[in-house]
């Protein structure tokens, strides 16, 4: 797989809190396929042919992922040179952040490369509040519309970034359709080939 993917599928196995462990060798420990400890997984091919599986469709917390929904919609209702002004409340979000100030601006390209690069929850909330205009719930609508478009059936999103609420969920399977798609949008795949992001 080519470095960007691999580097998001285990992105996508590390936030939903999976621990891989693919059993050696015999013969019949092949035929009977990979031994993953984990509650729920999912494994395809590089041309998404499902390989093996198991409890794909169980909900789970789904974290970080959420914000491959949020730079996806975000870059579908606005322009990557919008300016974005913060706003008190995003700038107040927690845990994963960039420090961004209330009343500074950045443009909306910019808030997507902090929000996925350090994963940062007040530039998802930034964004959120942008596109939302002004409502977070607003735009989580969005996310969940776009989730019923691409076939997303077992997620449900809460809110813009991941943090842990009840009824933020994914599943396996979900999150993988949802990088292989995100993956396909160039501007986010050229932001996840990177380390690093400067504002």
């Amino acid at each position: 797989a080519p470095p960007v993917m691999r580097a998001v599928l285990l992105t996508v196995v590390v936030l939903l809190g999976l621990v891989v462990r693919v059993s050696g060798g015999g013969a019949d420990a092949q035929r009977a396929g990979p031994q993953i400890a984990a509650a729920s997984w999912y494994l395809v091919g590089e041309d998404g042919s499902v390989l093996a599986r198991g409890e794909p469709g169980s909900p789970r917390a789904v974290a970080s992922i959420t914000k491959l929904m949020t730079a996806v919609v975000a870059l579908e209702q606005a322009r990557l040179t919008d300016l974005v002004r913060v706003s008190p409340s995003a700038a107040s979000i927690g845990e994963s952040t960039v420090y961004l100030r209330a009343g500074e601006e950045l443009s909306v390209a910019d808030l997507i490369r902090a929000t996925l690069i350090p994963s940062a929850n007040d530039a998802a909330q930034a964004l959120a509040l942008h596109v939302g205009r002004g409502s977070a719930d607003r735009f989580v609508g969005l996310m969940n519309a776009k989730a019923e478009e691409l076939g997303l059936s077992d997620t449900n999103f809460e809110n813009p970034h991941g943090l842990d609420e009840s009824g933020h969920v994914s599943s396996a399977r979900d999150a993988t359709v949802l990088v292989r798609y995100a993956l396909g949008v160039p501007f986010i795949r050229d932001v996840l080939s990177r380390s690093t992001v400067s504002l």
